[in-house]
């Protein structure tokens, strides 16, 4: 009967050390993921950000250019 007890719990001991071990390492799996997507968010804003700086500053220069050819005399 000890003999069995042992074993039962040696079994259970295993299961929960293997459960364990598998819920740890699908956190870290999914943490590792999401650290990786905030990452990627962060840089398709940041390029979002510089694209738009990129149009407002070539509306404004063409905003100064029509501006300036207004103010030339007609030839």
């Amino acid at each position: 009967m000890k003999l069995i007890l042992q074993i039962t719990l040696g079994v259970f001991m295993g299961t929960l050390a293997s459960q364990l071990t598998t819920n740890a390492w699908y956190a870290r799996q999914e943490n590792a993921a999401k650290i990786a997507t905030e990452k990627l968010l962060s840089e398709q804003e940041k390029v979002r950000l510089q694209q738009g700086e990129r149009i407002r500053s070539m509306l404004l220069k063409g905003d100064q250019n029509d501006t300036a050819g207004l103010n030339k005399p007609p030839q």
